[in-house]
């Protein structure tokens, strides 16, 4: 009996890159280049896809992928993981994961569901003026806190970024370890975290931090991907973790 092929597809907004995309068997969509052929030369291999897409509310590909897809529509199915950044791209490996493994359509859509209901999604940023350009501050909370040294701390809920907590710039990676440690306790996780313009030593640090306070299985460090630090600048951070 013949078993359909299926591939996992994703976006630049994973923060994989085509090398990391390769290693773990995900596809990758260029935005820039119109998506329908992308899809079409992609199927020339799958029976069928899984698009996997950052909450629309937070990046447009995910709508951009549901127009290209007009007649492709019974072979390739667009996903709102609600996720972005370090959680969409750890949605993309576990879901290319699963499927390797033997496991059906909807038992890994089951999967990305859980990943979007118990992990949890944390995003740092000092470029408050940024913020403020892409309407996720209020103008007037930009200058002062930059003039107070603080980043913003945003917490991903259904796909929609909540109202951020300020929190000084020296207590970023001690407030993201800790929220973490709190929410999972002794459960193992799988973590994901990318970054932007920000120090080799605090990049380090960051690792090392995580590994040591949280239970993980497994853990990765990527720089942050360009349309995210677009919209939340340079200096930035974001982290997903997920119990196994």
């Amino acid at each position: 009996m013949y078993e359909e092929i299926t591939g996992v597809v994703t976006d630049p907004g994973s923060s994989l890159s085509p090398a990391a995309a390769k290693r773990r068997g995900v596809l990758l969509l260029n935005p820039e280049e119109p998506l329908e052929p992308q899809y079409r030369r992609y199927l020339e291999y799958y029976d069928r896809l899984l698009s996997l897409h950052a909450s629309p509310l937070i990046c447009p590909v995910y709508e951009m992928a549901s127009e290209a897809v007009g007649a492709l529509e019974g072979r390739v199915r667009i996903v709102n993981t609600r996720l972005g950044s370090a959680g969409l791209g750890a949605a993309a490996i576990r879901a290319a994961e699963l499927i390797a493994g033997g496991l059906g359509e909807e038992a890994v859509m089951a999967e990305l569901e859980r990943l979007a209901g118990e992990g949890r999604f944390y995003l740092a940023t000092h470029d408050l003026s940024k913020l403020s350009e892409n309407r996720m501050l209020p103008p007037f909370a930009a200058p002062i806190g930059r003039a107070l040294g603080f980043w913003a701390l945003f917490t991903l809920e259904q796909g929609r970024f909540r109202s951020p907590r300020p929190i000084p710039g020296a207590r970023v990676l001690e407030t993201l370890t800790a929220l973490l440690e709190k929410r999972y306790r002794q459960q193992r996780l799988r973590v994901r975290a990318v970054v932007g313009d920000l120090p080799p030593e605090v990049r380090e640090r960051f690792k090392d931090v995580l590994a040591s306070r949280l239970h993980m299985t497994s853990g990765s460090l990527a720089p942050m991907d360009p349309l995210a630090r677009s919209r939340v600048g340079e200096h930035a951070l974001a982290v997903f973790a997920y119990p196994v």
